[in-house]
This record gives structure tokens, C-alpha cells and sequence, in this order.
């Protein structure tokens, strides 16, 4: 029988709505940290990864690249996991299950390989990053959504928080 949230004890649903609480407030710091170096502009992401000359802003090194690229994909990649992992075990349709519980994972990997090609020069890619950013961002706001709204309307046999 697979779990349930809603079947889960208080004290089992807690702290999940904790994990999913600070994840999305530290999903949204780094929002803001990429709006303040960046101005969510196509120019802007251009210009902070690949640089720009007339404004000596310098372009991102292969060094550089491979530390963001590096702990952004593992270190996201493991919270869309867990978040995956705990939608799952949601009420939500399989085939919804199937598609944001994957899609997060794979606009990250686009996203973030998108940031590498700008960083080499390559700067179309930059309007790839705007279509997976934006379906990375709902997947995740979504499965937190409903997680946190599984745990907290437990089946009427479970203790309420």
C-alpha cells in the first residue's frame, strides 16, 4: 500500500511542511539574487555569464561556470527530489505525478546548460532559459502547493498538527 501524506501523524507531516516551507524561501532568495544581478533580462543574464566589453563586465571562467553549474544541479536537483518524492505521495492523478514530479529535474538540466552555452558565447540560448526557468519554477511551486496542502488536511484517522 503506498504512503500517503494525509494518512501521516502530526508529527510526521510537520516537519515535511518545514522542508518545503524553507526550500521554497530559499528557491525565492535565489530568485531575487537573479533579478538583482541579472534584472531578468535577457541583456542582463547575456552580460553576467558572458560578459560585455563596453560595460567591463567580465564573463563567468570555465572555473567559475563548473562551481555554479556544479552545486546548482546537485543541490537543487536533491530538494526537486525530495519534493518529488513527497508529491508522489500526494492525491493528485498519476499522470500528474509522472509529468511535474519529472519536469522540475529536466528544466533544471536545460536551464542550467543553457547558462553554460551563453557563458561560452552562445548567447541565443538565453531565450531557452526563459520557457524551462518559468515551467521549472511552476513544477516546483506546484508539487509544494500540494504537499503542504496534503499535510495539512489529514484523512480524518490521522491527528491534526
Amino acid at each position: 500500500m503506498p504512503i500517503r501524506l494525509r494518512s501521516l501523524p502530526a508529527y510526521a507531516r510537520a516537519p515535511i511542511i518545514a522542508f518545503v516551507l524553507v526550500g521554497l524561501v530559499g528557491y525565492a532568495a535565489g530568485l531575487v539574487f537573479v533579478s538583482y544581478n541579472t534584472g531578468m533580462r535577457s541583456e542582463g543574464i547575456a552580460d553576467h555569464y558572458h560578459g560585455d566589453e563596453e560595460q567591463l563586465k567580465f564573463g563567468k571562467s570555465t572555473a567559475e561556470m563548473l562551481n555554479i553549474v556544479h552545486s546548482h544541479l546537485l543541490g537543487m536537483g536533491v530538494l526537486f527530489f525530495a519534493v518529488a518524492a513527497l508529491y508522489v505521495c500526494t492525491d493528485s492523478a498519476a499522470r500528474w505525478k509522472a509529468l511535474w514530479s519529472s519536469e522540475t529535474l529536466l528544466s533544471l538540466l536545460t536551464t542550467f546548460g543553457a547558462l553554460w552555452l551563453i557563458a561560452v558565447g552562445q548567447t541565443w540560448a538565453v531565450w531557452i532559459i526563459y520557457p524551462s526557468s518559468v515551467l521549472m519554477i511552476c513544477g516546483f511551486a506546484l508539487m509544494s502547493g500540494v504537499v503542504i496542502w496534503n499535510c495539512l488536511t489529514p484523512d480524518c484517522k490521522s491527528h491534526s498538527l
